[in-house]
C-alpha cells in the first residue's frame, strides 16, 4: 500500500522580485506558471493538492483548472512561513505525509515528483539532490508537522533539515530542476 501524501503548493507571495507582475500567473507554456505546477503535480501519485493563497489569491484560483483544495493565507505579507503554517493546520489528520512544492519551479516534473512519493517512509524527510545538493521540493512525514509552528518570517521548512539531518533520504533525481525557481524578470525572460 502507497503512502497518501498530499501535495501543499506555496502560491501566496508577493514576488517583490519579480518587479510588478506576479510571478506566479506569468505564461508557462501557455497556462500560468502556478497552474502549470499544478498540472504536473495532478499528473504525479500525489492524493491530494492543496494550495495556499494570498497575493492576488483570486486570480491565482482562476488560473488553475485542476480540482484542488484552495486554503488562504491573510498573513501572507509576513513571509513565506505563514504560508507553510496555513497550509499544514488545514491538511486532514489521515495522511501519511506533505509535499511542500513552490509555485514558481515548473521544471519539476510528474515523474520526479513520483520518485519523491516512492521514496516514502514514515518519519523521514525525503530531499531531492542533484550533485549532492539538497533541492526542492521536501516531503515531510506527519511526525514533524508540530514542528512547523516555530518556523518565523521568510523561511521554509528547509530549518527542519538541520534540526533532523540523520532522518533525511536523499533522492537523486540528477535534474538541475530542483533548484530552479523564477525570481527575477532576468530569469523569467531567460525561459
Amino acid at each position: 500500500m502507497s503512502a497518501n501524501i498530499i501535495a501543499l503548493v506555496l502560491a501566496a507571495g508577493r514576488s517583490t522580485r519579480m518587479g510588478d507582475d506576479n510571478k506566479l500567473l506569468l505564461k508557462f507554456n501557455d497556462k500560468t506558471m502556478v497552474s502549470y505546477v499544478v498540472d504536473q503535480l495532478a499528473s504525479s501519485n500525489v492524493d491530494d493538492i492543496y494550495v495556499v493563497t494570498g497575493n492576488e489569491a483570486d486570480a491565482v484560483k482562476k488560473s488553475i483548472s485542476e480540482k484542488v483544495t484552495f486554503i488562504h493565507n491573510p498573513n501572507y505579507a509576513e513571509g513565506l512561513s505563514t504560508s507553510v503554517k496555513a497550509g499544514i493546520a488545514a491538511l486532514p489528520d489521515d495522511i501519511d505525509g506533505v509535499m511542500i512544492c513552490l509555485g514558481d519551479m515548473p521544471y519539476i516534473t510528474a515523474n520526479d515528483y513520483n520518485k519523491l512519493i516512492d521514496a516514502y517512509a514514515p518519519a523521514k524527510i525525503i530531499a531531492p539532490t542533484t550533485n549532492g545538493k539538497i533541492g526542492n521540493p521536501l516531503i515531510f512525514a506527519r511526525d514533524y508537522f508540530t514542528n512547523f509552528e516555530e518556523l518565523t518570517g521568510d523561511k521554509g521548512a528547509r530549518k527542519l533539515l538541520k534540526d533532523y539531518p540523520e532522518q533525511i533520504i536523499e533522492v537523486d533525481l540528477n535534474t538541475e530542476a530542483i533548484f530552479q525557481d523564477i525570481d527575477t524578470p532576468q530569469e523569467y525572460e531567460e525561459v
